[in-house]
């Protein structure tokens, strides 16, 4: 009977110790410091250790998996909490996670409790996680400089190529390869933006609901995408400039990113005051001894003024009776905001489970305006370097469509003029006095197009990735940087017509 039961108790651990590398990747600093500083507030409020793991098992974020395992397991196996946070440690591949499981049960083994430990725990990886941060910040503004660097070289390299094809000939393979340095240095600097960027969650990711803004990008994305698409296909096909492609493209995706980047806007401002919003809150539910659907009355809007209109609208449903938890979750929707989200989650649950109020929402204010300041930081060398890239985007562009576009019809005319010439005998070639390749200028002036198309995107996903946020934002930055494209294209080669007709004429 007993090696019946131990085969089983076997069988239940094979199956909730297996390696899950989908599920058990790294856990962001960020998902790990909302974790803590979570469970370290319903700890304090006084909740039972039960219902601490259970509710943090219910978390949207990456460590909540390994506390969905630990309740998986006690339920099955009925161990207590200490010996199943080291099965659980034990067994997980995130370095991170396993260092907080196993020290987690070493505490709840010598019996110190989970407020104390979990309040230390939170306190340090706060600290981490803003070093970390700043530590990145730091190093994303030299990384700034360097793509822009690398994105000047890039072009500086097609342009001498470009100027050395008229004074020898140039194998194909080596303009194949000028243009390839050109496309792997770019998109190279993009990657090490990626690499180098802190990672966080700014915009809350639902598939239905949110923020007005973000209702209204969602229904234009399904509409002018596809048009979009559909049209410049429709263009390539009749053999119409490039130029015409991109200025559509612009002109039909710059509402979507335009709507989202003023949806971010707003939840930046959100963001900055949700916490000393909840701060407030919690203040005066203590000092009145009432609810919040009460202390809402009570709190003064004008403080709030990017959170005045989901405020009012929460206190008028918690007024008609609606269920408070539905009321709360409706104003985390209409927010649009992640630390929003995550900060109302920690205030409500503790205030749920009979915690005090002044302390949960000094907890969760602390929470949302750290994150907060440590964004604002961020902004201060992001801002800057869009506009940077847009600027660069514009005089490297400009310079290489006008620079090939010069060199390539001033070769045509010689060309032409040799062409022209009578054929008397004992007359020099023209090649005599040239050695101009026409062949390489030729095949030069059809890779203007794609380098530019490759300059188009990556000076546009670039600043969307140090900024971080909305990922309509990347379509924002594509508008403007595909109008400037498109412009180049079309007129950078009249003009440069317009200036060798009039050295004719003169």
């Amino acid at each position: 009977m007993k090696k019946g039961k131990k085969n089983k108790n076997s069988g239940v651990k094979e199956e909730l110790f297996r390696s899950r590398k989908a599920k058990n990747g790294g856990s962001s600093s960020f998902d790990v410091l909302y974790q803590l500083s979570y469970m370290s507030v319903l700890a304090a409020a006084g909740a039972p250790r039960d219902r601490v793991f259970e509710l943090s098992s219910q978390l949207d974020c990456g460590p909540a998996e390994h506390f969905k395992r630990v309740e998986l397991t006690r339920s099955k196996l009925g161990y207590d909490y200490a010996r199943v946070c080291h099965m659980v440690g034990e067994s997980t591949e995130d370095m991170q996670m396993k260092s907080l499981l196993l020290r987690f049960s070493n505490s709840l083994i010598s019996g110190e409790s989970e407020a104390t430990f979990l309040t230390r725990e939170a306190e340090a990886q706060a600290k981490s996680f803003e070093n970390e941060y700043s530590r990145k910040m730091e190093s994303l503004k030299r990384w700034t400089d360097a793509y822009i660097s690398l994105v000047l070289s890039a072009v500086l390299v097609v342009i001498i190529g470009s100027v050395s094809s008229m004074l020898w000939k140039m194998e194909p393979i080596v303009i194949f390869a000028l243009a390839g340095i050109c496309i792997v240095t770019t998109a190279g600097g993009v990657g090490l933006l990626y690499m180098m960027t802190p990672k966080e969650l700014v915009i809350l990711n639902l598939k239905e609901g949110g923020s007005r803004e973000q209702k209204l990008v969602k229904k234009l994305a399904k509409v002018l995408i596809p048009v979009t698409v559909i049209l410049d296909i429709l263009i390539l096909i009749s053999g119409a400039n490039f130029g015409l492609v991109l200025i559509l493209t612009a002109a039909l995706i710059l509402p979507i990113g335009f709507v989202g980047a003023a949806d971010e806007k707003k939840i930046t401002k959100r963001d900055a005051e949700v916490g000393p919003f909840l701060r407030s809150l919690g203040g005066v539910c203590a000092a009145m001894g009432t609810t919040t659907k009460d202390a809402l009355s009570r709190v003064g809007l004008d403080s709030v003024l990017a959170l005045k209109a989901e405020v009012s609208r929460l206190h008028t449903r918690l007024l008609t009776g609606i269920r408070a938890r539905l009321c709360w979750q409706k104003f985390k929707e209409e927010t649009g905001s992640e630390l929003t989200n995550r900060s109302v989650n920690m205030f409500y649950d503790a205030i749920e489970v009979g915690g005090d109020p002044e302390q949960a929402g000094y907890h969760a204010s602390l929470f949302a305006n750290r994150v907060a300041m440590l964004r604002a930081t961020r902004k201060t060398t992001s801002d800057p370097f869009r506009w940077l890239c847009i600027t660069m985007h514009a005089a490297v562009v400009a310079l290489l469509v006008f620079i090939i576009e010069v060199i390539s019809t001033f070769g045509d005319l010689v060309a032409s003029a040799e062409k022209n010439m009578p054929n008397t005998a004992g007359t020099p070639a023209m090649t005599s006095f040239t050695s101009f390749n026409f062949s390489g200028l030729s095949l030069i002036h059809r890779f203007v197009v794609p380098l530019v198309l490759v300059f188009t995107v990556s000076d546009a996903l670039a600043p969307s990735i140090v900024d971080g946020g909305s990922k309509y934002k990347f379509l924002y930055n594509l508008g403007i940087t595909a109008a400037i494209s498109g412009v180049a294209l079309i007129f950078l080669p009249k003009i440069s017509g317009m200036l060798f007709n009039s050295l004719k004429t003169s």
